[in-house]
């Protein structure tokens, strides 16, 4: 009888275990075709369900620019992705309704291509969340640029809905292009999200142009709903702040952290109940900014929620938020080598990948990408390596899927 209710209990453990996986983010895809010697429209994809990583060719029918989204099922099948102008299903094929994302006068005007094939432009402002009312229902959230003369930068917020039961499978659009902000004042990047403290919702932070306001929206059973609007404590411009960073939840959900080289670093506490944001920190990564200077800012958390990584062009920074001296707690891990492969290979884009590594991409076209092979250790322990992820091809712009934290 001992036995047979060991083997109940051990048996129980162990199913919980694995329906509990969370692998929505193992496939990663990415790149550019830029050679003509492929045939097809040829990406890059990681693969994490392995035991090493190694980046490979695939068939990804579009090309990715800053806008880049994926989703797999949560044994770590992937199910769909997006460039930002199109939805495609895990064949690499465009999804029925598929196309004519963020559709708009902005991109007639302005972008390449009707059929978006170089993808579309902005880090950080497109993302995927499975509905919490759906096991087969999946949010689409994306920020289309806006037309406005004199200040291109400006941002609505929209969602599309994907239904996998449709098209045998493979998934198909059922909601297109649908706003649920209507102000212009949306900034570019800053998009990020958290489940909620008892896993059946998701908070989403967004960041305004000129003002001192985060949106906060919940994803729940009854859709989208809107919260009031948090201060941030910090006045964000349309000219510096907008599209020059990102921000990123901590892994164990109780603090958010946003970054760019002109704002510098702001830390909060973060309660997954409510969704309210307190206790603003703002850390001074440089002593002094030049505002004539163009960088864009990455930032990343290590997997035990100690260390914030700021990438800034040329410097990658670790902020040990344990350490309350501000003489101390800011350690410059490294700086650019000067390798070009077969461009500048300068820091922008920091993502934590399911192997609790975080990996860095170049800014330009390259054909290999850094790691920080163990984040959680204090200083240049974390053994930061440039250029160490070889590529199969230079065709990968700085894209990296933005995913929420899903563990």
């Amino acid at each position: 009888m001992i036995v047979i209710r060991l083997f109940v209990v051990i048996f129980l453990f162990v199913s919980i275990g694995m329906k509990g996986q969370q692998k929505q983010d193992y496939i990663w895809l990415t790149g550019i075709d830029q050679d003509t010697s492929l045939a097809g429209e040829q990406g890059i994809r990681f693969d994490f369900n392995g035991d090493e990583v190694n980046p490979k060719i695939y068939n990804i029918g579009y090309g990715f620019d800053g806008n880049n989204a994926s989703i797999c099922d949560s044994e770590g099948n992937l199910l769909f992705y997006s460039n930002g102008c199109n939805i495609l299903n895990r064949f690499g094929e465009l999804m029925p309704d598929g196309d004519s994302i963020n559709a708009g006068e902005w991109k007639d005007i302005f972008w390449r291509g009707e059929d978006c094939t170089l993808g579309y432009p902005g880090y950080q402002d497109v993302m995927i969340l499975p509905d919490p009312a759906n096991n087969s229902g999946y949010y689409y959230f994306h920020k289309p640029s806006k037309y406005n003369p004199g200040n291109l930068t400006t941002k609505e917020l929209r969602f599309s809905y994907v239904n996998m039961q449709l098209d045998d499978g493979k998934g198909d659009l059922v909601q297109k292009n649908v706003s649920y902000y209507f102000e212009d004042d949306a900034m570019g990047g800053y998009f990020t999200a958290i489940n909620n403290n008892t896993g059946d919702a998701w908070w989403i932070i967004q960041p305004t142009n000129e003002d001192s306001i985060f949106l906060t929206y919940l994803v729940d059973q009854n859709g989208i709903r809107q919260f009031e609007d948090q201060n941030s404590h910090q006045y964000f411009t349309a000219f510096k702040s907008s599209a020059s960073g990102t921000a990123r939840f901590s892994p164990d959900g109780t603090k958010y952290a946003l970054y760019n080289y002109y704002d510098q670093l702001h830390v909060y506490d973060f309660d997954r109940s409510t969704g309210v944001l307190s206790n603003h920190k703002e850390i001074k990564i440089y002593d002094e900014i030049d505002f004539q200077d163009s960088r864009f800012g990455g930032v990343e958390w290590s997997s035990n929620s100690r260390f914030v990584y700021t990438a800034s062009r040329d410097n990658l920074h670790q902020i040990d938020l344990w350490n309350d001296n501000p003489e101390e707690r800011v350690v410059l891990i490294d700086v650019y080598n000067g390798t070009q492969d077969p461009f500048n290979t300068t820091f922008t884009l920091l993502s934590l990948g399911p192997d609790c590594r975080i990996y860095l991409t170049p800014k330009n076209g390259s054909a290999s990408y850094h790691v920080i092979n163990h984040p959680d250790s204090l200083g240049t322990a974390c053994d930061f390596v440039q250029n160490v992820i070889k590529l199969p091809y230079s065709g990968s712009r700085a894209s990296l899927p933005n995913f929420p934290r899903f563990r």
